[in-house]
């Protein structure tokens, strides 16, 4: 039981104002008995995985974590998952309210804060917590059945739940997910699509259906309804890059990369999960579509001269050997000693007919490493 005025608050956000503004609303309220503060999810984590914290007050936007990424580890984690969470947001719109409603959070207030707003929203969630509705108990104990791998008893507790609230999709997808967990795909697949019927907004229905269809080699299919969860919910960077990565399989190229460019603007490190996008449309020959993806990583990062290697190799597989040059350039700028790199910016000149600079080029590669034998060849191409 969560006593309100006794209860440890952790207040995250990385504005020092707004943590002491928050704090200052509680204290008029008389909620709560002890503070703790962070600057972002990260440092949250830290505190919650060495203090016993009753509630929880997060920013929606963050650098390191955001509030979203916070409340995931939360729910991956046994001891932290049923700490409630109060999510502050700036936003309203539908993007917003669907990934709340995904990331299943107790509640989100929007700013600028109240006192009103405050107190009514935590006194909701700790009501629910403290009084949980039959629902929510049966689910809770079907989640701890399926942690167990006793599905039978997931599902009759599943059942349980539907029949407390029949006019929510919520037990029945849950009841879906069990069957899917069970491997019986085909079950999963019936109950998963009772709840995309009966509620057009279910994320979670959609994106297990794709997953199910994408196992059945109905690929049409999979498209359709991971392209139907991005669509209720596009925020969720996981589930675009897997969306795309599908899409590029099918050759949707143009769709996939649009994916996987909303993806890289909401990720929480950009430049690693473009160069890993980058690295997927390359090993899949898509060379266009990765040079462009390693750009965005230069954009950030303009630094990073292995990076400008990897375009500059590409460029010269597409025989564009004009525009391969001004990155392998500036590469071996910073690796002056570097073979592989000189190798490319010897091609690079044989391909654009500039016979002193190929030679002299292949000369220095032969002066590091007399025994090249690509250097050899390529001397032999003039």
């Amino acid at each position: 039981m969560i006593d309100l005025r006794n209860m440890t608050v952790l207040i995250v956000d990385d504005m020092e104002g707004m943590c002491k503004a928050i704090r200052g609303m509680l204290i008029v309220l008389n909620f709560g008995r002890e503070f703790f503060y962070a600057a972002n999810g990260q440092e949250a984590l830290s505190i919650l995985n060495r203090t016993a914290v009753d509630l929880v007050i997060s920013d929606w936007n963050m650098p390191t974590m955001t509030g979203v990424e916070l409340l995931a580890r939360m729910k991956e984690d046994q001891r932290l998952r049923d700490i409630p969470l109060v999510m502050v947001t700036a936003e309203a719109n539908k993007e917003i309210v669907a990934e709340a409603a995904e990331a299943e959070i107790d509640a989100y207030i929007l700013k600028p804060i109240t006192v009103e707003a405050l107190g009514r929203k935590i006194t909701e969630v700790v009501e629910r917590v403290n009084n949980p509705a039959p629902m929510q108990l049966h689910l809770k104990n079907a989640r701890q059945y399926v942690e167990a791998g006793d599905f039978e008893s997931a599902a009759s507790e599943a059942r349980l739940a539907m029949e407390a609230e029949p006019r929510s999709s919520k037990p029945i997808h849950e009841l879906g997910y069990i069957c899917y967990r069970a491997g019986d795909l085909k079950q999963a697949e019936v109950w998963l699509s009772m709840a995309a019927e009966m509620n057009h907004m279910d994320v979670f229905a959609f994106h297990y259906l794709g997953d199910i269809y994408l196992k059945s080699g109905r690929l049409d299919e999979a498209i359709q309804a991971f392209d139907q969860a991005v669509k209720i919910s596009p925020r969720h960077v996981g589930r675009a890059v897997d969306f795309g990565k599908l899409l590029l399989e099918q050759g949707l190229i143009e769709k996939a990369m649009g994916l996987f460019e909303r993806a890289a603007g909401l990720a929480e490190d950009r430049p690693a999960l473009l160069q890993e996008l980058a690295q997927i449309c390359r090993s899949k020959g898509y060379l266009e579509q990765a040079i462009k993806l390693f750009k965005g990583v230069l954009k950030d990062q303009p630094n990073r001269s292995e990076i400008k290697t990897q375009i500059g190799q590409l460029y010269v597989r597409l025989e564009k050997f004009d525009k391969a040059l001004p990155f392998l350039n500036e590469a071996i700028a910073v690796d002056q000693k570097n073979v592989a790199i000189k190798l490319l910016i010897a091609r690079c000149y044989i391909g654009l007919k500039q016979v002193g600079w190929a030679e002299r080029t292949i000369n220095e590669i032969l002066r590091l490493d007399p025994d090249n034998h690509e250097a050899k060849e390529l001397m032999d191409l003039y």
